[in-house]
Order: structure tokens, then C-alpha cells, then sequence
């Protein structure tokens, strides 16, 4: 079975699994130790599953926190969607200061509403508060989180490959994690993931768990 296969199983089997992994009082800092004979799921999901929750917890947190930071941001600039955070110019701006630019006009852009649906040339682009647009901001969030979540585990399942237990410290949600595992020889690894948010250039917070293997 090739390594797509592999990760399409993983995903397909991670929603039926995951209410019975998520039972396990998923928002304390994990020490799951799970083993093949005790439990049908994988022991890397098993053990790292239980963080789902808390790294949704923490879309909900980032997501106010950058409502916030573009509120005062309209303050200072007086509304004005072209001050707060102007487009960028394919011209004169560099590929990375353009995306840069761009990622955050949209970021703005939606979570405000119009103040007036149509504008005369040089009139003011100006926005204001909008709870709507800022509840559906951070629900997409937490949809996201938890999708992003679902990928990391099966790419991290299939990046380590077959194992026999997998025992997780700490908290790669809050902080940085560590995973033992013990492959089907007897090896022993460890792994450290940490979490890193991003804004896409649509405006919408990406999450990533970059994870490499510990040398001692």
C-alpha cells in the first residue's frame, strides 16, 4: 500500500474515532500511553488526538485576538479600510511585500462590513464593527483548527510509520510536545512538535505543527 493510500485510511477512520479518543479529559496537558493490544485506533492518533480540542480552544483565543488588533487599527486610521491596511501594488511591490499586503487588506476587509455599498472616487473605503462578521471569522477558525488538526495527526502517523506504544509529554497547542514511540523492533524515538499560526493571504488563520525527530 503506497503512502497516499496510507494517509486516506488515517483521515477516513480519524472521525469515527475521535469522541471515544476525546473522552480521555482532553484539556489537561496529555501523557497518553497507549498500546496495540488495548486499543483498535493507532498509538500515535491515540496518544495525540486528545490536543484537538485544546488546539480549537486556541483558534478561538488567536481569532480574538486578531479582531481585536484590527479594531484598533480602524480606530487609529478612522475607519478607513484603505489607511488601516491598503492593497497591495503588483508594480511597485515586491512579490513578498504584495501577498504580505494583500493577506491582510482581505484579513481586515472581512471581518468589518461596508458603510456604504457603493463609494465615489477618492471618498473614503470606510468600514465598521461588525459582530457578524467577526463570529463567523472565529467560527471558521475552529472549523479550520479542527481540520488542520485532523491532517497533522494522519501526516504524523504516516511520517513516523508503524509503531507499538506512543507516550506524549506537555502540549504542542500551548507549548512544544514530546512523543516517544517504539517501532516494531524495539526502537525507540522521540519526536518534538510545536505549534505555529499563521494568516493565509485570504485572511484566515492557518495552523501548523512542524515536528522533528529528537537526536540524542
Amino acid at each position: 500500500m503506497n503512502r497516499i493510500t496510507d494517509m486516506r485510511k488515517i483521515l477516513e477512520s480519524i472521525e469515527e474515532k475521535k469522541m471515544l479518543i476525546l473522552d480521555k479529559n482532553p484539556r489537561k496537558e496529555v501523557s497518553n500511553c497507549v498500546k496495540e493490544e488495548s486499543a483498535s485506533i493507532q498509538p500515535i492518533e491515540a496518544a495525540v488526538m486528545p490536543l484537538k480540542t485544546e488546539a480549537i480552544k486556541r483558534a478561538e483565543i488567536e481569532a480574538n485576538k486578531i479582531i481585536n488588533r484590527v479594531i484598533k487599527d480602524f480606530e487609529e486610521a478612522d475607519w478607513d479600510l484603505d489607511v488601516a491596511a491598503p492593497r497591495g501594488d503588483s508594480i511597485r511591490d515586491g512579490r513578498d511585500q504584495y501577498l504580505k499586503k494583500q493577506s491582510k487588506h482581505n484579513l481586515y476587509k472581512s471581518v468589518t462590513t461596508y458603510v456604504k455599498p457603493t463609494r465615489t472616487r477618492g471618498e473614503p473605503n470606510l468600514r465598521k464593527q461588525s459582530v457578524t462578521h467577526e463570529d463567523e471569522f472565529i467560527k471558521n477558525a475552529e472549523q479550520d483548527a479542527a481540520m488542520q488538526y485532523d491532517i497533522f495527526v494522519a501526516k504524523l502517523t504516516n511520517k513516523i510509520g508503524p509503531v507499538v506504544s506512543a507516550d506524549l509529554k506537555g502540549s504542542h497547542v500551548w507549548g512544544f510536545s514530546i512523543l516517544t514511540v517504539v517501532k516494531p523492533d524495539g526502537t525507540k524515538e522521540r519526536w518534538k512538535t510545536q505549534q505555529i499560526v499563521n494568516v493565509s493571504k485570504l485572511g484566515k488563520l492557518f495552523n501548523q505543527w512542524p515536528t522533528r525527530k529528537v537526536v540524542r
